[in-house]
């Protein structure tokens, strides 16, 4: 039987092993990811292993809350956003603007917390749900209470506990990440390090 499979707590050390963060990141969000996961019935060994695999991945272990829009390249910007610059000339004024970026491509609501909340719509749910006003100072999902708050809502909310309980990461990461099902194998395979760590 398993670390969670009765119920438990993880402290800062094991959190580090279950999403390869460092001891100092896992410290900052250790307490919120436990008080989130435990508000929204996060528990059993297979549902949190496929959690905090899904958050390592979105957050890159832990080290970034925020998409990144910063970017050099006029180019390279119109061919990742295609819906949004025609070609390079139409994606040039926004190089080096990821304020502007944010509010071209997302109206200012760009991916943000450990499972990025993106788009209005979505913060205006999770502000809805959590009763934080995430749509006026959509800044707060950065800090460490709400980035975990966030993740773990939406988690619940997108309907990922069944899929994750029956060990399906396919199906979980169509739910957080849409049909592209980006980063899939690194999701599975930190999963299945994170079945192992907890004896599940």
């Amino acid at each position: 039987m398993g670390r969670f499979a009765l119920g438990g707590e993880m402290n800062a050390e094991l959190l580090a092993q279950l999403t390869g963060a460092t001891q100092a990141n896992a410290q900052t969000y250790a307490d919120p990811l436990n008080i989130a996961m435990v508000q929204f019935g996060i528990s059993g060994d297979k549902q949190v292993a496929a959690f905090l695999a899904t958050v390592s991945i979105e957050s890159a272990r832990l080290t970034q809350v925020e998409e990144g829009l910063f970017y050099r390249d006029a180019g390279r910007l119109a061919v990742i956003f295609p819906r949004a610059f025609r070609n390079a000339a139409e994606a040039q004024p926004y190089v080096g603007n990821p304020k502007a970026l944010s509010q071209k491509l997302y109206e200012g609501y760009q991916g943000r917390g450990l499972i990025q909340l993106t788009w209005r719509k979505t913060y205006e749910r999770a502000s809805k749900a959590l009763g934080y006003d995430y749509v006026g100072r959509p800044e707060l999902v950065l800090q460490a209470k709400h980035a975990a708050l966030t993740a773990a809502w939406f988690w619940a909310d997108a309907g990922c506990a069944g899929p994750a309980t029956k060990g399906d990461m396919v199906e979980v990461t169509r739910l957080v990440n849409g049909p592209a099902k980006l980063h899939l194998v690194e999701r599975t395979a930190q999963y299945q390090i994170n079945l192992t760590i907890l004896g599940a």
